[in-house]
């Protein structure tokens, strides 16, 4: 099916942007434990990292802005709705995972990195990270499969 115009810019930058902030942020929350357990050799990448968690999650907005976008235009006159249920759990599904990158993933970095500055053993992080990793990355693959098979449309 064809998406002309300006739905179809519309359309092409959404899922890009979801390509190019959605995967390093997956890639790099998903990373953390791994890095925090080889501490305290990439603590210049553990901050990077930590940077990197913040900037992407809250750059996300944009994809769900362009999402808005896209709402209520269509190929071929589609209506749709934020009420539609497959939207409206996305949109759900975005706030989660951005929340558990923005309140555990990156907290949790920055206070490993504190403790590994400050000498102390890093370990007792890991299972927060890596639990705000997982959940935000499961949110961003069913946020995709939503967008793809549109239960309910």
């Amino acid at each position: 099916m064809p998406h002309p115009g300006a739905f179809g810019v519309l359309l092409t930058l959404h899922v890009v942007l979801a390509l190019f902030l959605l995967g390093p942020l997956a890639l790099v929350c998903v990373t953390a434990p791994v890095l925090l357990r080889a501490v305290p050799g990439p603590l210049p990448v553990l901050l990077l990292a930590t940077r990197l968690v913040r900037v992407l999650a809250a750059a996300s907005l944009i994809i769900v802005l362009t999402g808005v976008g896209l709402v209520h235009q269509g190929s071929f006159g589609s209506v749709r709705s934020l009420s539609d249920g497959w939207l409206l759990s996305s949109l759900v599904l975005w706030v989660v995972g951005c929340a558990c990158c923005l309140g555990l993933v990156a907290p949790g970095m920055s206070r490993a990195i504190a403790e590994v500055e400050a000498g102390a053993d890093v370990r007792r992080r890991i299972a927060g990270i890596a639990l705000g990793a997982g959940t935000s990355t499961l949110c961003w693959l069913v946020v995709a499969a939503l967008m793809v098979i549109k239960p309910g449309a």
